[in-house]
Parts: C-alpha cells; structure tokens; sequence
C-alpha cells in the first residue's frame, strides 16, 4: 500500500509585484506587418539576375561537359565498329574448328566452321595460307 502527501501551496512564496521590469529596460513597439520584407527591385533588375543566373548554369553545364570529356566519357563518341573482313593466317596444328573461333571469337563455331568448309570445297588446310573471313 502506498501513502500519498499533499501539502497545500502557499501564494506568497512568490509575490507578484506590479512592475518587476528593471528600470533601464523599455518596450519596443511591435513592428509593422509589411517590415520584415525586402523591397522590392525593378523589373529590369530582376531579369538581369535571371540572365546572370542562366549564364552561370550554362557556364556550369559547359565546364561539366569539358571536364567529362577530357576523362575520356563523351557519350557522344561513336562505338567502335568491328572491321567488315577478317584476316587469318593458318598457323601449324590450327583445324577449321580452331579458325572459326579466331575469325568469329563471339559466334558459334559449328555455323562458322560450316561455311569455311564449303567455301574451301572440303579443301585441307596448308600453314601460312590466309584465311578471309567476311561476317
């Protein structure tokens, strides 16, 4: 069980005094509703500061461009084309399955490997002879 005490408060441990302010210490009269608002500028100021802006952020833009161009990552470089022929030469111990795969290294093989045997006409290969490749 528990006890609970209650004293009752007494008002005059704090007097209220009619004027507690100290003497050097005065009132400021509240401000006027429009007071805290800048004034106002000019049309012709106000677009030149959206000029000067503009420029700054085309300058920033431009600078930007330069500098991801000198990194070497413009995106407006055109992507490397692989050449339109293929040049092979036939090395020893080299079959049609392994010059397939130097003349076409992301093909399949097989299709590959199919159409160099008929263009040869089932011919053997012979070292040193070049063979061209036309994807």
């Amino acid at each position: 069980m528990a006890a609970v005490m209650t004293t009752p408060r007494s008002l005059e441990r704090y007097p209220v005094e009619e004027d507690v302010r100290p003497v050097h210490l005065t009132l400021v009269p509240a401000p006027h509703p429009g007071v805290g608002r800048p004034p106002r500028v000019s049309a012709g100021t106000y677009w030149r500061r959206r000029a000067v802006v503009a420029l700054v952020a085309l300058f920033v833009v431009l600078i930007a461009g330069q500098a991801g161009a000198a990194l070497g990552s413009s995106p407006l470089a055109a992507p490397g084309r692989p050449p339109s022929v293929v040049r092979y030469v036939v090395q020893p111990g080299d079959s049609l399955w392994t010059v397939a795969g130097h003349v076409a290294p992301n093909e399949d093989p097989r299709p590959v490997m199919d159409a160099l045997a008929e263009a040869r006409h089932d011919a053997p290969l012979e070292v040193g002879e070049t063979v061209v490749w036309q994807p």
